[in-house]
């Protein structure tokens, strides 16, 4: 997320414009008219720009409320054992990602639905640093079936969606109680 790695005329080159060239190809082709190839075409980088612009205006944003840190913070994940947790009302899914050193991370929320090949032993999180909203995973490793758990996320309410804590399956409940007081 730093440059010159990413930037919206890097994205535009190398994602939108080629997605929309491949889109007015091959709409042409279908309905063979060129109007409507362009027209859906050209929505779909408008769309795009947009969205990029968007983006890279709240990471500019964040830069500049915390000069000399980063706006996008990753966090990569090499866990040993993996518990679906039981999520409390409409929170969605939760899982817990469990390394070798009783380190462990919580990631609680709907946005989980929207990840592929998710979850999995091995992958990167993207979030922001000010907020640590997450932003998105990256699957390194094949994704997993995660042992199921009768353990409550306690008091969800109050839950942020990534938590980095101190725990271990044995003691998960216990640690969980003391981690959300």
């Amino acid at each position: 997320m730093a440059p010159p790695r990413a930037s919206p005329a890097r994205n535009f080159l190398t994602a939108t414009l080629p997605v929309s060239i491949v889109a007015f190809v091959v709409i042409d082709a279908i309905w063979r008219s060129p109007w409507m190839a362009g027209g859906i075409a050209a929505a779909l980088m408008v769309a795009s720009t947009v969205s990029n612009v968007r983006f890279f205006r709240d990471v500019s944003r964040r830069r500049i409320k915390a000069p000399g840190q980063l706006a996008v913070e990753a966090i990569d994940v090499e866990a040993s054992r993996v518990f679906d947790l039981e999520p409390i009302g409409s929170d969605g899914p939760a899982f817990v990602f469990f390394a070798e050193n009783r380190t462990a991370l919580l990631l609680i929320g709907q946005w989980l639905l929207d990840q592929p090949s998710f979850p999995a032993t091995s992958f990167r999180l993207r979030r922001w640093a000010d907020t640590g909203k997450p932003i998105r995973i990256e699957a390194r490793g094949p994704a997993i079936d995660p042992e199921p758990s009768p353990i409550r996320v306690p008091d969800a309410s109050r839950a942020r969606r990534v938590w980095l804590m101190d725990a271990a399956p044995d003691t998960l409940e216990a640690d969980l109680r003391r981690t959300f007081g």
